[in-house]
């Protein structure tokens, strides 16, 4: 019963703010618009300042752990090159064949892995998720800028474009910025570091929130199958590979749990944005953050309860 406990208490919460943000959809508190707009400031705003926050003050010398990142980025990377070279001969349709290649590959890692570490560990032991997502987040939107641009354009777009894409994400650039502050050793005074608290506390709760509001039931229609696919690979098959490798490395407690769910968290909302701006099949792509983000609530769910059971976390 414990560790059904502990699982539930890890999962529920993110559960509660997806429901409370499709209600207030459906009673008509909050109107699509104000959603869109919501979701645009979190991703320029919010969320940037949450991961800027949570990367500075750590010290990168104790935090920052070589064998948790080589695993966590070589897994991702070998993923990467088997999609790159699997993908083009199961997907025909070169506008979904990037959206699928991301839908796998890239996680929603910042909202969802490092908030039920939190949850489960509290915030100082998530300082590890943190600076995991420092890395991860990054690597997740350009292997995505790439593949959307590579494979649904079929090279018409300048490499110059996808490398101005880039450079000019916020999360990008917060994960930049927070690096370069904490390595530097600077310290902001306790009135601005609240602010920057406060305001990236913001993120989370409202991106669960939107996300909810987002989900739409009819939208599923037409691309159901593959968007279902997708997502068990995502949030099955990817971690099932993960989980043995990182335990044979030694992973246990936060460093493990933060490792699983860079690979069991569902596909990132801004990945439909992206493939909407790509010119991919958008429509794909919001599908599959739908199913995976609701997936994921059973999913995350199950690894949390087998790792717990297995006394691993």
């Amino acid at each position: 019963m414990d560790h059904f406990i502990v699982s539930l208490n890890a999962v529920m919460p993110t559960f509660l703010l997806m429901a409370a943000g499709f209600l207030l959809r459906h009673l008509g508190i909050v109107s699509a618009e104000f959603l869109k707009q919501a979701n645009k400031v979190t991703f320029s705003v919010f969320l940037p300042v949450m991961l800027f926050r949570n990367i500075y003050p750590t010290d990168l010398s104790e935090t920052f752990d070589v064998a948790v990142v080589f695993m966590a980025l070589g897994c991702l990377v070998i993923l990467f090159f088997i999609l790159w070279f699997t993908v083009p001969h199961v997907v025909h349709d070169p506008k979904r064949q990037g959206v699928v290649m991301q839908g796998i590959f890239r996680s929603n890692y910042l909202i969802f892995g490092v908030s039920i570490v939190t949850n489960m560990f509290g915030s100082e032991k998530a300082a590890l998720a943190a600076m995991l997502s420092a890395v991860l987040v990054p690597a997740y939107n350009f292997m995505a800028v790439v593949v959307l641009a590579v494979f649904t354009n079929k090279g018409q777009v300048s490499k110059k474009e996808t490398v101005l894409s880039i450079l000019k994400n916020p999360l990008i650039l917060a994960s930049v910025l927070g690096v370069i502050v904490a390595a530097l050793g600077i310290d902001f005074p306790e009135f601005l570091d609240n602010s920057f608290k406060q305001l990236g506390g913001i993120a989370t709760p409202l991106a669960l929130i939107v996300l909810g509001g987002d989900f739409q039931i009819s939208a599923l229609k037409g691309r159901f199958a593959t968007a279902l696919t997708v997502s068990l690979i995502k949030l099955i098959a990817v971690p099932a590979v993960m989980v043995p490798i990182a335990v044979a490395m030694g992973f246990r407690n936060e460093v493990l749990m933060s490792v699983v769910l860079a690979g069991a968290s569902p596909v990132a909302v801004s990945s439909y944005i992206m493939s909407q701006q790509a010119g991919a099949d958008h429509e794909l792509a919001g599908q599959i953050v739908m199913i995976s983000s609701f997936l994921c609530l059973f999913t995350m769910f199950g690894w949390v309860y087998l790792l717990r059971s297995m006394g691993l976390v």
